[in-house]
């Protein structure tokens, strides 16, 4: 074997060890690009790539405005509005509660692109719901962390996934977005019918007996004009293909198409509360400042490692070994990053490395890219969800009063039902 790759091998072997004993996940991946860059061609392409990523307008402009526009809707209240109008049906259909949390904490999360910020915003409300309705903490915090984690955000073209995804692919945001939905919703759909049927319920006339229903937990009237702000840079991204000539950002760059779709965003919230607008220039450079400190980072030590693993000439040989056999490499592609995640707690490193391995070499093995890279995203996002280590499952715990082992012992079937489902779909190309 080439000693080169042999040392990648050893390489990659330590990293991952050090990112299950809990080393932070950027210093160890940039640490271990240093011997990989050293025996390839030297610390100047290393540093290269590292400034390229960093100033990576394709990345860093869309997230970054995504988290600042997250940020602004925090400042106005719009956020929360959206959740009052997502869960008021739910107050009196008390047996579409887990589905109906769920699947609110699913649209919130493509809306604000953090699945730790959708808990903090979702939580207060349809916690008490939840326990109200008869339903123990630990599902309560499980339906919570399913909602908050599971792969909403892979439906908002500002996402870390879908920016790299479009990168690697050459499509726009929102086409990645529109050719991953299908997995996305077959995958994400079949963990929380699993969840919904296998969850356990307390004693509903205990509960009432105690005093806890559902009546008692306040309502509060919804705002439909700030409810709605939320979701308009979205339906501006997704109509704005079909309203070629008619769209002021029709001829955008992709980037710049998603910043002005923000930043309209930014306008309508500033509308519905005027008096709140003098701040509006610190909380979305506040929330820009961040999505760079806590995502833009991750890429780029991701990125510069995973160029690092293919100098070295391991990942070409990896692919020579899989050639012949796609339903191998499918299987790789989504549980490697869904165990990377389980034992670092973030989906953002192992989807970007994953995606940077096997995306730009898929289509010579038989394997949509698209599939390929929303299969690592997924995956990831999966694996997140269950980890003990993940920012999303301590809030979860919080908001919950729940033990966070017992809510990831009640997540983990439905996840592995759903990854199972996706693997499957992927290996049939039916999604």
């Amino acid at each position: 074997m080439n000693p080169t790759i042999a040392i990648a091998i050893l390489v990659l072997l330590a990293a991952t060890a050090l990112i299950v004993r809990g080393v932070e996940v950027r210093l160890v991946l940039l640490a271990a690009s240093v011997p990989l860059f050293a025996l390839t061609g030297g610390m100047v392409p290393m540093l290269d790539k590292v400034v390229a990523e960093m100033a990576n307008a394709a990345t860093v402009v869309p997230i970054c405005s995504a988290l600042g526009f997250a940020h602004v809707l925090k400042l106005t209240g719009c956020d929360q509005q959206l959740v009052r109008l997502l869960l008021k049906p739910l107050r009196r259909v008390r047996w579409l509660l887990v589905p109906g949390g769920i699947a609110a904490g699913y649209v919130i999360n493509s809306t604000i692109v953090s699945q730790t910020g959708t808990a903090a915003v979702l939580g207060p409300i349809l916690v008490p719901l939840l326990l109200a309705s008869g339903l123990g903490p630990e599902v309560a915090g499980a339906v919570l962390l399913l909602g908050s984690s599971m792969g909403g955000e892979l439906f908002n073209p500002g996402a870390v996934e879908m920016r790299k995804l479009a990168e690697l692919t050459g499509l726009s945001g929102h086409e990645a977005v529109l050719r991953s939905a299908r997995l996305n919703l077959l995958a994400c759909g079949s963990a929380l019918l699993a969840f919904w049927l296998s969850a356990p319920r307390r004693d509903a006339a205990q509960d009432e007996a105690e005093g806890r229903t559902i009546a008692d937990v306040p309502e509060e009237r919804v705002n439909l004009l700030k409810a709605v702000v939320p979701v308009v840079p979205l339906l501006i991204l997704f109509a704005d293909p079909l309203l070629a000539g008619y769209s002021p950002i029709h001829d955008f760059r992709d980037p710049a198409r998603i910043l002005a779709a923000m930043l309209i965003g930014i306008v309508l919230a500033g509308l519905t509360s005027p008096r709140a607008i003098r701040r509006f220039g610190t909380a979305f450079f506040d929330g820009a400042g961040y999505a760079y400190t806590h995502v833009i980072s991750l890429i780029v030590a991701a990125s510069t490692f995973a160029e690092g693993i293919r100098l070295s000439g391991l990942i070409g040989l990896i692919i020579r070994g899989l050639v012949g056999s796609p339903g191998l490499t499918i299987a790789v592609a989504a549980v490697a990053p869904w165990a990377l995640a389980v034992a670092s707690g973030t989906g953002i490193a192992p989807a970007v490395s994953v995606m940077e391995f096997f995306v730009p070499v898929s289509s010579s093995m038989g394997i949509d890219p698209v599939r390929l890279g929303t299969l690592a995203s997924l995956g990831a996002h999966f694996g997140r969800t269950m980890s003990p280590a993940a920012a999303v499952v301590a809030m979860c715990a919080t908001l919950s009063g729940a033990s966070a082992s017992r809510m990831i012992r009640l997540v983990a079937g439905p996840l592995a039902a759903g990854g199972l489902i996706m693997i499957a779909a992927a290996l049939l190309k039916v999604a």
